[in-house]
């Protein structure tokens, strides 16, 4: 009876260590540091979202921009743009304060797409499959809202 209370006991101790475990456990994530050819994604949608932990619209889009990202992540290419001031050293910070799941660059690339200022956050780019810019998206979006923009329903 002894042993199999200790067994039962150590069974509960691991389960609630290895759960608290997974649940301090740092967000992998992917910082793209080096300017990228785009014309290696030719043939699929390129998303660019650009975020700041600040806003509160990005930071409620978020989730549902990492469902997007998880259903399609074959078909189509995710990027973020953390549009924050101060030292890039904070980005892996501020990318695990959002919880952003998709690779962030760590500069930005909107001039490539001849777009200016980014007026308002969120804004998500749409590059289409050959390449070009063919919609800027302001404010928040949802999964359903990129899936019918991209034409994946």
């Amino acid at each position: 009876m002894v042993r199999i209370f200790q067994a039962v006991f150590l069974a509960c101790l691991l389960t609630v260590f290895s759960t608290i475990a997974l649940a301090v456990s740092p967000t992998y994530f992917t910082i793209v540091k080096d300017p990228i050819n785009f014309s290696d994604y030719k043939g699929k949608w390129v998303v660019i979202n650009y975020w700041a932990t600040w806003c509160n619209a990005c930071m409620e889009e978020v989730p549902s921009l990492n469902a997007f990202y998880r259903a399609h992540r074959n078909q189509v290419v995710m990027f973020g743009v953390n549009y924050e001031d101060g030292p890039l050293k904070n980005l892996p910070q501020r990318i695990q304060e959002s919880g952003v799941a998709f690779p962030t660059f760590a500069y930005d690339p909107k001039g490539r797409f001849g777009v200016g200022r980014i007026r308002g956050l969120p804004t998500t780019l749409l590059i289409g499959p050959d390449g070009r810019l063919k919609r800027m998206l302001v404010g928040s979006q949802t999964k359903q809202d990129l899936e019918q923009a991209l034409g994946l329903e």
